[in-house]
């Protein structure tokens, strides 16, 4: 069969077309175990008021229910750097997935049978700044895991010294809506790439994390993103406007844009 062009941008405009990489966010939650190694300036402290007060109640609540740490790590102890990191992140990857196989042979010709599932490890590249937070946080993220005085390693399921956490890599479309996402469970760094220094480099530095996890879940479709929108164009204010009904009608609009174009 020839090649027909009409045939392939009419293949393209019926899935709404091509799907950028430049469209994405990861959202890293900071364990409460790590945040504790994390020196936090006035102005960080502040603005997690708020967040840690509506932590507490929820921990509270979770623990008097009996319910599973599972939900709890997924949050963030730190919302501050949270967003941060995820302004910062530069470049990431949507994982790989790999089934392990062995030949089998009952009669005839042997044949691949799977036995296991290996999930890959990501990068995470992110852009660091005078300060050189991205660095430090990262050092002291590995330091809690093993420090380099004991070579003790911490116990990762145990509550007090919990350093996994749910990293989530959100797709988007053009009109900012969640395709696709990812969410690594039970995730940590396992190492930080070299950063190179020379006298003829006049670019910015870039930090390269490696992280590992168990496995990942997969959310294949989401809702529009026009409240994060709204917030990064109008400020805090603008999401005492959007309620459940607010989320609803973001939705319909979303989906009359696209119909439209």
């Amino acid at each position: 069969m020839a090649f027909s062009p009409e045939s392939f941008l009419a293949n393209m405009r019926a899935k709404d077309g091509p799907a950028k990489p430049s469209r994405f966010e990861v959202i890293l939650p900071i364990p409460a175990y790590i945040a504790n190694f994390i020196n936090n300036n006035v102005l960080e402290q502040l603005l997690n008021l708020p967040n840690v007060a509506i932590a507490d109640v929820t921990n509270a609540v979770n623990s008097a229910l009996g319910n599973s740490s599972r939900e709890e790590q997924s949050k963030t102890s730190n919302a501050a750097i949270s967003r941060y990191l995820s302004l910062q992140c530069e470049t990431a990857e949507l994982p790989g997935k790999t089934l392990l196989t062995q030949d089998a042979r009952i009669y005839g010709p042997s044949f691949k049978v799977p036995y296991q599932v290996q999930y890959n490890d990501i990068n995470l590249s992110f852009i660091c700044t005078n300060d050189f937070y991205e660095r430090k946080l990262f050092d002291r993220w590995l330091e809690a895991i093993m420090p380099s005085d004991t070579n003790n390693l911490r116990f990762p399921k145990e509550n007090a010294t919990r350093y996994m956490t749910n990293i989530k890599i959100i797709q988007f479309d053009d009109f900012i809506k969640q395709i696709f996402a990812i969410e690594l469970i039970d995730a940590f760094p396992i190492g930080i790439a070299p950063q190179s220094l020379s006298w003829s480099e006049d670019n910015f530095h870039r930090l390269g994390v490696q992280f590992a996890y168990q496995k990942y879940r997969v959310i294949y479709q989401g809702n529009y993103d026009l409240i994060g929108s709204s917030l990064e164009y109008f400020g805090g204010k603008a999401s005492r406007l959007w309620n459940a009904r607010g989320q609803e009608l973001t939705n319909a609009t979303g989906n009359l844009i696209r119909n439209i174009f």
